[in-house]
């Protein structure tokens, strides 16, 4: 158990002041941690109710900062960060230290999303399209599958029913912004009508385009211009009382030149990328009236992703060839139902994924080459179509059946649970052909429990514990990997974790008066990964043809994080700090994981609310890193600098039609440096002090 001092002192102080204040009956007004979310435990309750670690973000806290991406948001949540540059397409989540796509399960309104290549992000949809993004901490495998090892990103797309008026059956809103650091023009339009009292409509665009950022060291990152169009089409229509069915279309597409690293420092070269990314969901949700045994969801999401890139420059021309193709097409199937018998609630369900990748190049061969200088002499005078060795295609089938009970009884809730998981995976005809020899279809299977157990010791606050196991099957390219002319490795075994938590959290109401509220979560937690598959390209460690990737893996984390909460008519002030530490199999430290992180978001609301001020406090402390050293051309341990960041946001209801906002991130322009994409060594400068404004009208 590694805490640091600053850890204890913060729960020793917080911990026994929130148990000081005094309960009510009466409502009042909330705080973030009693945001209501199915993440945790796929029944409807707050987050705090929950007994697990999950946070909701609002439109309106998207909003209020005027966020571009959903990375933008991440700011109050304990352990949960981006890593990446600020270039479009560059970030992925980060939670508790895990990140890699692989390992945090991305879903929009259920619909599976990934996307895994070198030295590009996970995640491209603009932040305007939603409306909720629940983040549960820690492994959540039973009730959403496999590769949720290090948590679990649901986000919800906004409808009507997020602009309609009680009594409005027609309507629409435009929003008009500007981002002073990269000299953004950013614009949207929404479309919402209920022209029955069954049928719900919505259509939005939103369209931003911008030259390259400024960073906050006073320089220019190159290739960071901004040009993307997004659309969101979704309808809701009540088929009884009972019953609805809903369809959805979201789609963002970003076009421009870029480099080919968009997740680290270092000169690759550039290319011309189209990034394009569209989820179609059609869902269905019934429950009768006075009928306790149906809950039930349906729903059917379909994924694609898709990059090109074109006109490779610098050393990357021969790699990118005439054209690059990579892309991931995803089919997801979700039937899920709950049955309440007497102090239980039976949660139980099937899910179903079809996940078919793609990694194409059309080049002219290359037909002499340079070994000194790998430049190529001469090509082929005819074009060829060929896989990348490195970003093999294929296809993913997993099927999981899934049983949960949560059971209440006076003060004690148990939650238990349990997955069963199978997954098939099947290389490209091109690449059968090649290993004619062998089977290469691959199988795997992993069954894995959870149990949950908290106790109302007081009215206010509850204590807590939990034990989760998570796993994720190896990724296609992890199995039909061939680069540097080295063998697939078709016998990776699944990698497999356990997670182990406890943790108090504790509410109460008129804390200081009759309107206001306090909320707060204290959780430790410790994960072992066991069977890490690890990539290892070194030539004498591991020379080729042997493959690239091995069960070779194993390392050790635990954590901290606590969130203080108060919220009061007149404004609001929260409170979060994380920390999280761990060892390899070797003993040493893990060098990606994120650096301990403190944050305050503080509000005040003046005229009746409409006018809304706020201001925000971000620390991240100094860690220990392993970086490349160009001078001795190794990895040698350094110092990534702790900073402090500063932001304010302001929102003015003009009147019931217009209003205008204003945002600013990195107030003071304070210099810094990310936590780079691969490995999690020093990246980018961060950007550098950037004035936001809006302005919206609705009739």
């Amino acid at each position: 158990m590694r805490l640091s001092k600053l850890a204890l002192c913060i729960a020793s102080v917080s911990l026994p002041v929130m148990a000081q204040t005094n309960s009510s009956e009466q409502p009042q007004l909330t705080t973030t941690l009693d945001a209501v979310t199915v993440t945790a435990t796929r029944t409807e309750k707050t987050v705090l109710d929950s007994s697990q670690a999950v946070n909701v973000i609002s439109s309106e806290s998207i909003e209020n900062i005027l966020a571009t991406t959903i990375f933008d948001s991440l700011l109050a949540v304990p352990n949960v960060t981006s890593t990446g540059g600020p270039r479009s397409g560059g970030q992925k989540f980060s939670v508790r230290g895990f990140n890699d796509a692989e390992d945090v399960l991305v879903s929009i309104d259920g619909a599976i999303q990934t996307f895994e290549k070198y030295r590009m992000g996970s995640f491209f949809s603009d932040a305007e399209l939603y409306r909720t993004v629940s983040i549960k901490r820690g492994p959540s495998t039973v009730l959403h599958g496999g590769g949720a090892l290090g948590g679990v990103v649901e986000m919800e797309l906004k409808d009507a029913s997020d602009f309609l008026a009680p009594d409005q059956t027609a309507g629409a809103k435009i929003k008009l912004g500007h981002h002073g650091n990269n000299n953004e023009n950013n614009g949207s339009i929404y479309a919402y009508a209920r022209p029955t009292e069954s049928l719900d409509i919505l259509a939005a665009y939103v369209k931003r385009q911008s030259d390259d950022f400024e960073l906050s060291n006073g320089e220019t990152l190159d290739n960071s211009a901004i040009e993307a169009e997004s659309v969101l089409l979704k309808g809701e229509y009540y088929l009884t009382e009972s019953s609805l069915v809903g369809l959805s279309y979201s789609q963002t597409e970003d076009a421009q030149r870029t480099e080919f690293n968009t997740t680290d420092p270092g000169a690759w070269g550039t290319v011309y990328r189209t990034v394009k990314q569209s989820v179609t969901n059609l869902n269905y949700e019934f429950n009768p009236v006075n009928n306790p045994y149906i809950d039930l969801a349906v729903r059917f999401g379909n994924t694609q992703s898709h990059v090109t890139e074109t006109d490779g420059k610098g050393m990357l021309e021969d790699y990118i060839g005439v054209e690059s193709h990579y892309e991931y097409n995803i089919n997801t199937l979700d039937i899920m139902n709950t049955s309440a018998l007497g102090m239980h609630a039976l949660t139980y369900g099937v899910q179903y994924s079809n996940k078919e990748r793609v990694g194409e190049k059309l080049s002219y061969p290359c037909v002499n080459l340079d070994s000194q200088t790998y430049q190529c002499l001469a090509y082929a005078t005819q074009l060829q179509t060929t896989e990348m060795t490195s970003q093999p295609g294929g296809e993913q089938k997993r099927l999981g059946i899934y049983i949960q009970d949560e059971f209440n009884w006076q003060d004690i809730t148990l939650t238990g649970g349990v997955r069963y998981e199978e997954y098939k995976s099947k290389a490209t005809d091109m690449f059968a052909a090649q290993f004619a020899d062998q089977d290469t279809d691959v199988e795997h299977s992993h069954l894995v429990p959870a149990i949950t157990a908290s106790y109302q010791l007081l009215p206010q606050l509850t204590i807590f514990a939990s034990y989760q196991e998570g796993f994720r099957a190896p990724l296609l390219d992890e199995i039909y990997d061939q680069y540097g002319n080295r063998n697939p490795n078709l016998a990776l075994d699944i990698e497999s974790s356990r997670n182990k938590e406890i943790g108090m959290s504790y509410q109460t109401r008129n804390v200081f008066s009759g309107n206001d509220s306090l909320t707060g979560r204290v959780i430790y937690f410790d994960t072992q990964v066991d069977e890490e598959i690890q990539s290892n390209t070194n030539s004498v460690t591991n020379p080729a043809p042997s493959p690239r990737y091995h069960n070779s893996g194993s390392n050790d984390r635990d954590g901290f994080e606590l969130e203080v909460n108060y919220a009061h008519v007149i404004g609001y002030l929260n409170f979060s700090y994380s920390e999280v530490s761990g060892d390899d199999q070797d003993g040493q430290p893990l060098w990606y994981l994120p650096a301990d992180s403190a944050a305050i978001t503080a509000g005040l609301n003046f005229f009746d609310s409409t006018l809304r001020t706020g201001i925000s406090i971000q620390n991240k402390a100094s860690r220990d890193v392993l970086a490349y050293d160009s001078t001795t051309a190794t990895y040698q341990p350094t110092k990534h600098d702790s900073y402090t960041l500063f932001g304010i946001n302001a929102s003015w209801d003009i009147n019931e039609q217009w209003n205008a906002r204003l945002a600013v991130d990195n107030l003071f322009d304070q210099e810094y440096q990310v936590m780079a994409g691969t490995g999690g060594a020093i990246g980018d400068y961060g950007v550098g002090r950037n004035i936001k404004t809006q302005v919206s009208f609705k009739f």
